[in-house]
């Protein structure tokens, strides 16, 4: 398999992206990381970069699929290190989702509201459950997944890298089989809360290459965003043989 990548981040409405994207690739495959340090908490930006490249390095040194989980346990414990050494940065928190591919195979994680989605044949087969009071609403049945975007309570996370104890991140149960033509979209809440599903969809159809998919998706958040926006960042993967 191949994979092309393109990378969008944008700071937004707000002076500082607290956003950070990045990816590696390998002969047999690659690893797709993205976090959103949260808003509101000092060193955020610098919590996102750390869990990003924190997992990148893990996959280059090992180029195994589980290299993620090991990644995002390293980074847990960086984060940690960090919080201890400076006053400043003991606040400091981060979402992350992060993708690892390797031959046919491909496993992801992820810790907050910063999702991953899998397509196939241009519709959406599988996506990540946030780790929000929302998402734990429409578990129960007392909310509709798509009134998450807008709910007053979409921002309220219950799990996050850097909170006390051990990472509490939710792992792919089984490594999946991927097929040409397959794609993959991680992106931060920022993204996916002016771009819903079916946009993907629908974009994902008329896209030849991911920089287009972004640019198309992206044309329709820069039409609902509202003033003062979040940060919002992308990383489109394509497949083929």
């Amino acid at each position: 398999m191949r994979y092309f990548t393109a990378l969008l981040s944008d700071k937004g409405g707000r002076d500082v992206n607290q956003d950070f994207a990045a990816f590696c690739e390998c002969d047999h495959g690659g690893c797709w990381a993205l976090a959103d340090g949260l808003g509101g908490y000092q060193g955020g930006e610098i919590a996102a970069k750390l869990a990003v490249e924190t997992i990148l390095q893990e996959y280059q040194q090992h180029e195994h699929l589980h290299a993620i989980k090991n990644g995002i346990e390293k980074s847990q414990n960086l984060l940690h290190e960090q919080q201890r050494s400076s006053p400043v940065m003991r606040s400091m928190r981060t979402t992350v989702v992060a993708l690892s591919c390797f031959n046919s195979f491909a496993y992801w994680a992820h810790v907050g509201d910063s999702r991953l989605y899998h397509f196939r044949g241009c519709q959406l087969i599988a996506q990540t459950k946030d780790h929000s009071v929302c998402q734990a609403l429409v578990n129960a049945g007392e909310l509709q997944q798509d009134q998450i975007r807008f709910h007053e309570d979409r921002n309220r996370l219950y799990r996050v890298l850097g909170s006390d104890g051990a990472v509490k991140a939710t792992f792919l149960k089984e490594k999946i089989q991927i097929l040409n033509g397959d794609a993959f979209l991680l992106c931060s809440d920022g993204f996916w809360e002016y771009v819903t599903e079916e946009d993907m969809e629908t974009t994902r159809i008329r896209a030849s290459t991911p920089l287009q998919w972004l640019q198309l998706m992206e044309e329709i958040l820069k039409i609902r965003i509202l003033e003062n926006h979040d940060n919002y960042s992308a990383l489109a993967v394509f497949v083929s043989e």
